[in-house]
């Protein structure tokens, strides 16, 4: 099958279109037709297959337990995921291959939703154990925004069956939702193991040509597109997409010129859509790629490669209670605000990646690196360097991480391989392996050679890629051993040219125990750079370090065109640093700064300006809510994605929560507008509406939250029983888009005074204004800024 997907295969088209001709009702539940009129259902497939489609897509795409028990048929999972696999499969007439449908649950896995990591796995392996058993040829993960959601699915998959599972995001511009860039999903998911990767949804062709160049450029695995037939028009009453058939394939001749193996289509589309893709692939060949080797690691939104010739990185020491009193007090009283801002100093100062290690006495190992990796992985954009031995510490880490995450360490006793390879593997993780065994560190360069081979060795076996093996050959003191720095050089240089791994090392161990150790750790990292190291782990902040770092990765040859000596040193680089706000003095200059960067310790300097005499409603109007706005900016621009924002808001609601005890029951302010906010009937998507409704609250409006799948009659009620002033409509479906217009008719013909602004995923800003509404809001920033317009025109009203 894994060659199959080599391709060339045509993928089918949009199934919910088709659904909705034959009589599925707005609001309905798609999947349940394949129990009550599977004969409709069999009918989308024939035409698909008559188009010529060679995969088609079983309707399972909301069938787990969470979309279900909106329609109240949690428990017919099985029943309706076995079906649609038997309705698919019955509709064959040849080779042609059938793709069992999983989408989201609708809510976020931790960090950025409640929804609990094993929660979502388990909701997902109930599906999958269903379309397991009904024998799909493909498992079809699509149209995800969080890559915490997707791991969970796909770990799923792989522990109940061995169907090839393809993983696709659906894209807003060159990111997800939640800030996913194509590169950091294809190296994250290959190393998952998924059998391909790819995007749909997300607009027309044109839409997702970029972000298909990028991942068909990060993975060696297929790929697969599938468009939208456009963006949703709205015209004569009626939603519809405006890509025809003809207009459509010549928009897709670019991908057909990447080389793309699989291409299908998504919203909107057709059989005559599909009828386009059969005749243009009948003589098509995909281009079949060369691998390149090369490690990588990866958060949500960077990707790091490391690897010969490439420029070495740098990985950030300080996260280690290790010698670190302070830290580990803080570990122990839960006080992580000085965990962050540590991660924030050293990529700031130009770490690639942050060793992380909770090592101390008196505290819960698992439940503290799970709440730091959380805090992390939505505070800072460097993947992450899992510091531990005990593989249950490890398991939670990375379990909780949504990038591929470098495990620190194994070494050559079978117990460490035994125990701690397998959670490598099953997580897609690289892994250092340190030259010990049970007799310690081998004196010499030989013998570590050795270990470092034993340890490649178990990691094949395993199934791990020789390029995500990082071997530390260590140093001890020169302190103590005149030779041990030569020696450690020489088992770097072995082990690069005998085995063709990575190699890392903790540099300043080589100054244990001497006076002056920075210029003999800086000295030291310039040799090892020159024999071949490719991560350094070291203090970012050390100047020195730093400075020898940039100047012995040009002077070897790893910095190509001096390119990073010259972005750090040119005069544009060394523009002057913004003044340092002291982090000791509670100012509302710091409370602007810490919602900013989702500061977790916000309480302690909100207690300190109230103490000081300052009024709540100056902490908010010239802290809180200056503070959101940067993270508002920042968004917009494209610098902050989803994480930052929820990290931001979550530190704005615990400060809100603070001063409002403060206001003695009295308004917090008075001029601030009521909205009511709701999905619409027969829509019961809300993620997008959730935000929405914390920023607004987050702005000191108060905020009637109606939930999902809301009537006309329930949206006028709620205004005239809260005497609301705005109303925010939401739509995630093409089938519920015409009910935003149809409200708005409803409350305006009842009462002309309200505001309404609506927004959503399909939902664009031509159709906001042919609906009559006063504002679209693209997203959850530019719907606070809408509301404040609005609000303006109120208060001169």
């Amino acid at each position: 099958m894994a060659d199959l997907l080599k391709g060339p295969l045509v993928f089918d088209g949009a199934m919910g279109t088709l659904l909705q001709e034959k009589g599925l009702k707005p609001g309905a539940c798609p999947e349940l037709m394949n129990l009550e009129e599977p004969q409709k259902v069999r009918e989308v497939h024939k035409a698909y297959l008559r188009a010529g489609a060679d995969v088609i897509t079983a309707n399972t795409f909301g069938a787990n337990r969470i979309k279900l028990a909106e329609y109240g048929l949690a428990e017919k999972v099985y029943e309706i995921n076995r079906k649609a696999v038997e309705l698919a499969k019955s509709t064959l007439d040849g080779n042609q291959l059938v793709a069992a449908s999983v989408g989201p649950t609708g809510q976020f896995v931790e960090p950025l939703g409640k929804l609990a990591f094993q929660d979502a796995y388990e909701v997902y392996k109930e599906q999958m154990e269903a379309l397991a058993a009904a024998g799909p040829d493909i498992i079809l993960l699509e149209t995800f925004i969080d890559l915490g959601e997707v791991r969970a699915a796909l770990l799923a998959a792989k522990d109940v069956c061995n169907i090839p599972v393809i993983c696709c995001f659906t894209y807003t511009g060159s990111r997800t939702l939640t800030g996913v860039n194509p590169r950091s999903a294809a190296v994250i998911l290959e190393a998952l193991g998924a059998a391909a990767v790819g995007a749909n949804c997300s607009g027309g062709p044109e839409e997702l040509l970029a972000v298909i160049t990028e991942l068909n450029n990060y993975t060696s695995l297929p790929v697969l597109v599938q468009p939208n037939a456009g963006l949703p028009i709205f015209k004569d009453g009626q939603v519809s997409y405006p890509l025809g058939p003809e207009k459509f394939i010549q928009l897709m001749e670019p991908y057909f010129e990447l080389g793309i193996p699989l291409i299908g289509s998504c919203c909107g589309s057709t059989p005559e859509h599909t009828a386009k893709l059969k005749e243009k692939m009948v003589n098509y060949q995909p281009k079949v790629k060369k691998r390149h080797p090369v490690g990588t690691l990866a958060s949500r939104e960077q990707v790091v490669k490391v690897g010969d010739g490439l420029l070495p990185k740098i990985i950030g020491e300080r996260i280690n209670p290790t010698a670190r009193k302070k830290l580990a007090e803080a570990l122990r009283q839960g006080e992580l605000d000085i965990i962050q801002k540590e991660g924030e100093a050293q990529v700031e100062k130009g770490a690639h990646l942050l060793d992380v290690n909770v090592g101390t006495h008196g505290i819960d190992e698992p439940a503290v690196i799970k709440k730091i990796v959380n805090l992390l992985q939505q505070s800072v954009t460097a993947p992450l360097v899992i510091d531990s031995t005990n593989p249950e510490v490890i398991e939670r880490a990375l379990q909780t991480y949504h990038g591929k995450a470098l495990v620190n360490s194994v070494n050559g006793e079978e117990e460490s391989l035994r125990k701690v390879l397998p959670i490598v593997k099953r997580y897609g993780a690289g892994v250092i392996g340190l030259t010990l065994d049970e007799r310690g560190v081998p004196k010499k360069a030989e013998e570590r050679y050795l270990i470092a081979k034993k340890i490649l060795e178990g990691c094949l076996e395993y199934g791990i890629a020789r390029e995500d093996i990082y071997i530390d050959c260590l140093v001890m003191t020169v302190g103590t051993d005149d030779s041990a720095p030569l020696e450690t050089l020489k088992a770097i240089r072995m082990v690069k040219e005998g085995l063709g791994v990575h190699t890392i090392l903790g540099v300043s161990n080589v100054s244990h125990g001497l006076p002056n150790r920075a210029i003999i750790n800086a000295a030291f990292l310039a040799m090892a750079i020159g024999n071949g190291l490719d991560l350094a782990i070291v203090n970012p902040l050390d100047d020195l370090m730093m400075n020898t770092w940039q100047s012995a990765s040009l002077l070897t040859g790893r910095d190509k065109r001096a390119a990073n000596f010259l972005s750090l040193n040119s005069t544009e680089a060394k523009t002057p640093p913004k003044p340092a706000v002291d982090e000791d003095k509670p100012t509302l200059e710091l409370v602007a700064q810490m919602v900013d960067k989702g500061s977790v310790g916000i309480e302690k300097v909100i207690n300190g300006l109230l103490e000081e005499g300052f009024l709540p409603l100056q902490v908010i109007n010239e802290g809180l809510i200056k503070g959101l706005n940067i993270v508002g900016e920042k968004f917009e621009k494209g610098e902050y994605f989803l994480p930052q924002l929820m990290l931001s808001a979550e530190t704005a609601q615990k400060a809100f929560a603070l001063l409002e005890k403060r206001f003695a029951g009295e308004a917090r302010d008075n001029k601030k507008a009521t909205i009511v906010i709701g999905t619409v009937k027969g829509d019961v998507h809300d993620i997008g509406k959730n935000m929405v409704a914390v920023m607004l609250k987050n702005h000191g409006y108060q905020v009637i939250d109606l939930g999902k799948n809301v009537s006309r009659e329930e949206f006028l009620q709620a205004l005239k029983d809260n005497q609301g002033q705005i109303l925010a409509l939401s739509a995630l479906m093409t089938t519920t888009m015409q009910e935003i217009p149809r409200t708005i008719d409803y409350v305006k013909a009842r009462l002309p005074q309200v505001k309404v602004i609506v927004g959503g995923a399909v939902v664009t800003e031509e159709f906001a204004k042919i609906s009559g509404a006063d504002g679209y809001g693209k997203d959850a920033v530019a719907a606070v800024r809408l509301v404040e317009k609005l609000e303006e025109i109120i208060c001169q009203d």
